[in-house]
């Protein structure tokens, strides 16, 4: 009988090996605890409102993100207002994240996309189109970008929105680069560009990322998500522009290119947090290489004890589409038992049809996912790779663990001062 099965997938926690845990998960084995894994949603024009963010908040989302690659500071104020207004509605406190722009491309915005931000054109493969960087072009037969473009050269690739869109460089001059469009697409406004193997040596803060992080200063965000990071000094660059007041901001490295993996040890050491940002990630690597890069990230900030979040395209269907594909729920799942403590929805939330069922889905895999974690070898596996003697603190939560563990207890209760 499915109600005589035990609950949180307790039977299988008795096992003492992988194998034997993954062949004891029973389908009808429900969970009941309380989600442990952080739910970052990105807020954009489909949910700003005040009505809407709680929904979201009821639904699930722990941290407002703010893609500063898109919308200008008065938007952005307005929407860190509306999540204010809205945390206090549903009595949370609800943490908000100012994702820099970067040293990126991107292209600029398409006519009309100022009354509908969902607007997109097609390009068809086997034309031509010409990038520039004068202001006067927008999308037609031409596409502006922001950013320099002295340094692509003909036959690099040019990758637009996460490789959705495909060019090949034919002729580049100081302003502008005639390109062959190598695959069919659509595509919207400010969307970001890679040039795998293209050294784009750009500065790590930019002047808008500077008048933006001074802004989330003033507006006393939770932390920052740093696109881009590279190396050690980038991060010191970023703690350098918040100030002593915004000494408080946590500083969440993105990485998202060959450099960033090369220098990751060092960038850990450096950061609050890691985001292992799957998108211009699987643009710069082999997509087949991406999995091994988010289980390094997750490993190494886990036992460096750095929070470590894994985004984009987690349920990318759920733009369109009011359920998420099986392969979706399964890779959310996996960040969660990769140990992710955060997974991301972007376009899901900020311009998708189904931004709440979106964040329910999400919910409801992270819960089932949790349950699934074998516990009890993660636990051994720390303690045999953490170094001795421990600091007090860690000693005593160790031992609190063990106890729980010992005497079955429900709960471990921290009094705080």
């Amino acid at each position: 009988m499915m109600e005589d099965v035990p609950p949180g997938q307790l039977e299988a926690h008795s096992a003492a090996t992988d194998l034997e845990i993954r062949s004891t998960f029973n389908v009808y084995s429900h969970p009941v605890h309380q989600r442990k894994t952080g739910i970052i949603c990105t807020i954009g024009p489909v949910s700003r409102s005040v009505d809407t963010l709680v929904q979201l908040m009821q639904a699930g989302l722990c941290i407002a993100r703010l893609n500063f690659s898109h919308g200008d500071h008065k938007y952005h104020s307005e929407t860190i207002a509306n999540i204010r207004a809205a945390s206090k509605l549903h009595d949370k406190p609800i943490a908000v994240a100012l994702d820099t722009k970067g040293p990126e491309i991107r292209t600029g915005h398409l006519d009309g996309s100022d009354k509908d931000p969902r607007l997109e054109i097609e390009l068809l493969a086997g034309r031509e189109i010409t990038i520039t960087t004068d202001e006067a072009y927008k999308v037609e037969i031409s596409a502006f970008v922001t950013g320099p473009i002295t340094f692509i050269e003909p036959d690099n690739l040019i990758y637009i929105d996460d490789g959705l869109i495909s060019l090949k460089a034919l002729e580049v001059s100081q302003t502008e680069v005639r390109c062959m469009i190598i695959n069919s697409g659509k595509l919207g406004s400010k969307k970001g560009c890679n040039l795998p193997n293209v050294n784009v040596d750009l500065p790590a803060v930019s002047e808008k990322d500077t008048a933006d992080l001074l802004l989330g200063v003033e507006q006393n965000v939770d932390m920052i998500f740093a696109s881009f990071i590279r190396k050690r000094q980038d991060v010191k660059d970023i703690r350098k522009v918040l100030g002593d007041r915004g000494k408080h901001i946590l500083i969440v490295s993105k990485i998202e290119n060959h450099e960033g993996l090369q220098n990751f040890d060092e960038i850990v050491d450096e950061s609050d947090g890691i985001m292992v940002a799957r998108g211009d990630l699987g643009i710069e690597i082999p997509a087949e290489k991406v999995f091994l890069a988010q289980k390094m990230m997750i490993a190494k900030c886990n036992r460096a004890g750095k929070p470590v979040i894994c985004a984009t395209q987690m349920l990318e269907s759920m733009v369109h589409a009011p359920r998420p594909t099986r392969a979706e729920g399964s890779d959310v799942a996996n960040a969660v038992l990769d140990g992710a403590d955060c997974v991301m929805l972007s376009g899901e939330t900020a311009k998708g049809n189904y931004p709440i069922e979106s964040v329910k889905i999400m919910h409801s895999i992270c819960v089932e996912a949790e349950s699934a974690i074998h516990l009890k070898k993660y636990r051994e596996e720390l303690r045999q790779i953490t170094p001795v003697p421990t600091k007090t603190t860690e000693t005593c939560a160790v031992a609190s663990v063990d106890a729980s563990v010992a005497c079955k207890a429900a709960a471990i209760i921290c009094l705080t001062i």
